[in-house]
């Protein structure tokens, strides 16, 4: 069984090779809601998750609650693009993508705008001291999906599947399905034109013997 289009060789010489597709790796954007607890304000600081004026990186696209309880309710809780001093109120709020800006009680909720800049802040209304830094990011670059489109078994295995610059192929093999780690391939070549990777790497009988060797791609993307 071959994942992807078959190639016109010889399915005997190749059926002790079953390949899988391997989706690239990486670690795509969690776009779930995430809940900070604000439970304590004393006119220094806020607690946030248990932390005093916490700094947190928050990311494009996500959306972030800031559950509102306890002596907060002195304390009106802003999202800002500048900080203000003593009694500054909503000077220099944020809005764009904020939910009850402001607010003494329930919940504050930010769904951070594309356009949002890379530093914005937390900061009470009343006391200037109470206040923590928003760093804004861009969520990492989405996993591109990885296909096998051609095999071949001769002196040496050559399996070409597609890619993208800046990510490498690694091909990996595990002996018999009823493995359960794949180990890497050593002394493989790889070479990408024009979005296809062309792997080859040494036959794999003389560390798998008669078992059935099954294959992969895994994409990398570089540092």
């Amino acid at each position: 069984m071959i994942s992807g289009r078959q190639t016109p060789i010889s399915m005997k010489t190749i059926s002790k090779y079953l390949l899988i597709t391997m989706l690239v790796t990486g670690i795509l954007s969690m776009h779930a809601q995430q809940t900070n607890s604000v439970t304590a304000g004393n006119g220094i600081s806020y607690t946030i998750n248990g932390n005093a004026n916490p700094p947190f990186t928050f990311q494009r696209g996500v959306t972030y609650v800031f559950l509102l309880s306890g002596t907060v309710s002195f304390h009106p809780f802003w999202i800002k693009s500048t900080l203000g001093g003593f009694f500054s109120g909503g000077a220099g709020a944020f809005d764009t993508g904020v939910i009850n800006n402001g607010a003494t009680s329930g919940s504050v909720i930010f769904t951070v705008p594309q356009s949002a800049p890379n530093t914005l802040f937390y900061q009470c209304g009343i006391h200037d001291g109470m206040h923590g830094t928003l760093d804004i990011i861009d969520p990492p670059t989405p996993a591109p999906t990885v296909k096998i489109v051609f095999i071949n078994v001769a002196d040496f295995i050559t399996i070409r599947s597609t890619g993208t610059n800046g990510w490498t192929a690694f091909p990996e093999f595990m002996c018999g399905a009823d493995g359960t780690n794949w180990t890497a391939v050593t002394g493989f070549t790889n070479n990408l034109v024009t979005g296809t990777n062309t792997t080859t790497f040494p036959r794999l009988e003389p560390i798998c013997g008669t078992t059935n060797v099954l294959v992969r791609i895994r994409n990398e993307k570089q540092p």
